[in-house]
């Protein structure tokens, strides 16, 4: 029977091949299942199965028909699962179920190929949730087992696990230069496309929008929201107050932003005049971490904004018209005081509902009347009152609802978070005709030594009241009068004094075992660097650094620069793959019996070296006893395996064959 020639492309996959196809799956598809639905993870469980059936034997390609269902019942899921809008999830989900359900025909060289092509697209596509230096590393370790997957396909015999990772580590390390090259002198070139990643409600931090009880939820987050490095000395730890959400509107119940996220188009336009600084002037860079929300964080109070397309906005906040999908550079300064001579909108800020905690009102107005109607001194009373009657500062209090909500928790438990007490002033101030607004944010941070910065924590959650007071917006915090180590504390330390059963679990870890806190201090440190080295790198700092070292660099320089590296980087590379052998030279003692056939003449073809110095010693009978004693070593050499003495013979061969020359 004749057999046909079968391309390539066309041929089946060995069984060693299929193993490492479905490993390179697992390490792609894994990494996603954090960031997008949970469902996705038992199509890779289904799909594990089916390999396991086609590298059993059952070779069949998957009927039309479930493949067909298979795409149907796939793309109805990511609909279920909230993915209807063109975002960077859907689209990242819609590829990864494409990655997934390919492996229903994967029985052949060439659709392998592509699988694993696809397999690199999502490599990259990782770099946009994860782009740290734990997210680096992932995405190297997906890198190399598409690499190695590559290899397995495109091999021409069966595939060697040692052989596989020699190749596909030479690649990606002959790859090192031409990435550090690239990253330190190609031009940074704005994105091609943009994506919107609102990530389904995965915001984190403070929102436009508050209801006493919620930010308790963040302070059991231990995770970063953003890192700050001052430009000189830094602010005592009282002040740091990190401002987010202004929320000037009151509906009863809950806090919200005038300018707020749902109408970013009413935002006013062109560039309003920023407040003007009176007091000690701090400058300094925040790094954000990625929270899907439009506002920065600034200590208070901001006088000025470096970021691209972020403003200060009239209720003395700032935003950006695009939310923040990954980490954000961008430079500030704030004052202590700030002018707000400008101020023109204080009605907005004395509004109240018509009805709804009226106890609570009329309690408000008595005080007021009480001190003959000094706005400052009903400040004082409303602060002494919570000083000396009993409240309590809790990350879990009771649920107030409804229209009574704020009066319940005033003359009921008394139990609450910053935020409970925050809403109780801002009512009770717009109760007696003083203009109040509430400003989300976070208080303290911890100061890490090894980068010089301060991490503020999610968990570090905070709102307080601003007040209109002698014509000028001032910062009232009634947490201090409840709880007054918290402003000087970070929420872990204290509460690790006060209430250590509400500490999260990471916290007390970190508390308990100093060494686990070096090692967090170290983990951050490395992060913030990295974030510098990624988020701040531009072309003038590759150019800053190579003029630092060269001089200045005029563009023909520059030019004969890359194509010199382009030539050296291409010889080493084709070194590496063998397509190069460079010259290497002999060992003993055939170096040496080299030296002597270029002096006395080449050997006969099979001649052995005895037979050869014997021919030559009749030629030469001068030379015949330093002749024989060559003969005498390199036979020794050969053929003894002695180690030991092996460099004081190698020096006296080549001692004895120096000298001998046609005479």
């Amino acid at each position: 029977m004749m057999n046909h020639y079968v391309p390539p492309m066309q041929r089946a996959l060995m069984l060693p091949t299929l193993k490492v196809l479905m490993l390179v799956q697992w390490v792609v598809v894994l990494p996603f299942l954090r960031y997008l639905p949970v469902w996705l993870g038992g199509v890779l469980a289904l799909v594990m199965v089916w390999r396991w059936r086609v590298m059993h034997g059952d070779m069949r390609p998957a009927p039309l028909w479930l493949k067909v269902v298979s795409v149907s019942v796939g793309v109805a899921g990511l609909f279920a699962s909230g993915l209807t809008s063109y975002t960077l999830d859907s689209a990242v989900a819609l590829c990864l179920l494409g990655y997934l359900l390919k492996s229903l025909e994967v029985l052949r060289r060439r659709d392998a190929i592509f699988q694993i092509y696809l397999g690199f697209f999502l490599t990259g596509v990782y770099l946009l949730y994860h782009y740290s230096p734990l997210g680096a590393l992932t995405a190297i370790a997906m890198l190399l087992a598409n690499t190695l997957a590559l290899h397995a396909v495109t091999a021409d015999r069966s595939f060697e696990w040692r052989r596989g990772l020699k190749y596909s580590l030479g690649l990606l390390g002959s790859a090192i230069p031409i990435m550090v090259i690239g990253f330190l002198f190609f031009p940074r070139l704005p994105p091609l496309w943009t994506i919107p990643n609102d990530q389904r409600g995965a915001k984190t931090g403070m929102t436009d929008e508050l209801t006493p009880g919620n930010v308790a939820n963040l302070a059991r987050d231990n995770s970063p929201a953003f890192r700050v490095r001052f430009d000189g000395e830094r602010p005592p730890r009282s002040q740091w107050y990190w401002r987010g959400s202004t929320l000037g509107a009151f509906d009863g119940q809950s806090w919200r932003a005038f300018y707020n996220e749902q109408n970013r188009r009413q935002w006013p336009r062109g560039r309003l005049p920023e407040p003007t600084g009176v007091g000690d002037r701090y400058d300094y860079t925040v790094i954000i971490e990625a929270s899907q929300q439009h506002w920065l964080y600034f200590l208070d109070w901001p006088t000025s904004v470096q970021a691209d397309n972020a403003r200060i906005l009239p209720d003395g906040r700032a935003a950006r018209q695009e939310s923040l999908n990954q980490a954000y550079r961008y430079r500030a300064s704030s004052s202590t005081r700030v002018d707000w001579s400008g101020e023109n909108a204080l009605d907005w800020y004395r509004a109240l509902p018509n009805s709804g905690n009226d106890r609570l009102r009329a309690w408000a107005r008595q005080r007021y009347d009480a001190v003959g109607g000094d706005e400052t001194a009903f400040v004082d009373a409303v602060l002494d009152t919570i000083r000396s009657e009993p409240f309590f500062y809790t990350l879990q209090p009771p649920l107030y609802q409804g229209n009574n909500s704020i009066s319940d928790f005033w003359f009921g438990d008394r139990r609450g978070f910053c935020s409970h007490y925050a809403s109780a002033l801002g009512f009770m101030a717009r109760a007696v005709g003083i203009p109040s607004r509430l400003v989300g944010g976070y208080l303290g941070g911890v100061y890490n030594p090894n980068g010089d910065f301060v991490q503020v924590r999610q968990m570090e959650a905070h709102v307080w009241v601003e007040l209109w007071l002698n014509d000028r917006w001032v910062r009232v915090d009634p947490t201090a009068a409840v709880a007054p180590n918290r402003v000087e504390l970070n929420l872990d330390d204290w509460l690790g004094e006060e209430n250590p059963s509400e500490l999260p679990m990471g916290s007390r870890v970190r508390r308990g075992l100093s060494m686990f806190n070096q090692a967090g201090l170290w983990w951050d440190s490395m992060q913030y660097q990295w974030q510098v080295l990624v988020l701040n790198y531009q072309d003038d700092s590759a150019m800053g650094l190579v003029e630092s070292h060269l001089g200045r660099i005029n563009p023909w320089q520059a030019a004969g620069f890359m194509a010199a590296f382009l030539v050296v980087l291409g010889v080493i590379m084709a070194w590496l793959t063998g397509l190069l052998r460079l010259p290497r030279r002999l060992p003993e003692p055939w170096a040496s019996l080299r030296r002597l056939e270029k002096r006395l003449g080449e050997r006969e073809p099979g001649e052995t070296v005895r037979h050869y110095t014997r021919r030559k010693a009749q030629e030469y009978p001068d030379q015949a006893e330093a002749l024989m004693s060559v003969t005498t070593l390199i036979e020794n050499m050969a053929y003894n395996q002695d180690q030991h003495s092996k460099k004081s013979t190698e020096t006296r061969l080549r001692h004895l064959v120096q000298p001998i020359k046609k005479t």
